[in-house]
C-alpha cells in the first residue's frame, strides 16, 4: 500500500516537473497533423490565405505558372501560419498561409496551465507597491544604488536632499579637468 501511494506521488511530482510539457507538445503535434490533414483535403475557405512574399536571388530562375501544394509552418507575431501554396514570380517567392487557431488555442492553453501551476499570477498580484523598508535595503544592500531611488525615498518622506548627496552623484560633479595633453617622450 505504501508503494503504490509512493509511485502515485512520485508520478504527479515527474507530471509537475516537466511531463505536461510533454503532454502539451504532444497535443500539438496532434492538432498540427490534423491540420495538414484538413488542408490536404482542401477543406480550408480561400478567405482565410495570407500572401507573404519572401525575395529571392537565384540566377536563371524561371516563373512559375501556378501555386504549387507547400507544407510548413512560421511564426508571425505570435500567431501560427501554416503554408498551404507557393509559388515563384520574377525575384520573389509567393507562400499562402493560413492561421493555425487549433495549434495556437492548445499553445495559450498550455501556458494557462503553466502559469496556474506554477503560481506566476498570484506572484504579479503580490509584487504591487513596495514598503520602504524594501526601498532602503535595495538603496543600502545593493553594490550600485541608483539616484533615481535615493531621491524617491527621500521625497516621499518629505526630506530635502540639502547638503547629502547620493555618493556616486557627488563623484560625478567632481571630475577634474586635464589641462593639457601628457608630454611626449623625451628619452627614447
Amino acid at each position: 500500500m505504501k508503494k503504490s501511494i509512493a509511485i502515485i506521488f512520485l508520478g504527479l511530482q515527474l507530471f509537475n516537473m516537466g511531463g505536461y510539457q510533454l503532454l502539451f507538445k504532444h497535443f500539438e503535434e496532434k492538432s498540427s497533423s490534423h491540420f495538414i490533414e484538413k488542408l490536404n483535403n482542401h477543406a480550408y475557405n480561400e478567405t482565410e490565405l495570407i500572401e507573404i512574399k519572401v525575395p529571392i536571388s537565384l540566377p536563371y530562375q524561371s516563373n512559375w505558372d501556378s501555386y504549387q501544394r507547400y507544407d510548413g509552418e512560421v511564426v508571425i507575431n505570435g500567431v501560427h501560419f501554416n503554408y498551404v501554396k507557393r509559388k515563384l514570380v520574377n525575384d520573389s517567392m509567393s507562400f499562402l498561409c493560413i492561421p493555425n487557431k487549433d495549434k495556437m488555442d492548445v499553445i495559450d492553453a498550455g501556458n494557462v496551465f503553466y502559469a496556474l501551476v506554477n503560481d506566476l499570477q498570484g506572484r504579479q498580484e503580490k509584487q504591487e507597491v513596495p514598503s520602504p523598508l524594501a526601498k532602503l535595503s535595495k538603496i543600502f544592500f545593493t553594490e550600485y544604488p541608483s539616484t533615481q531611488d535615493f531621491q524617491s525615498i527621500h521625497s516621499s518622506n518629505n526630506y530635502e536632499m540639502n547638503s547629502c548627496e547620493h555618493p556616486a552623484e557627488s563623484l560625478l560633479h567632481r571630475s577634474a579637468e586635464v589641462p593639457e595633453r601628457p608630454p611626449y617622450l623625451l628619452f627614447a
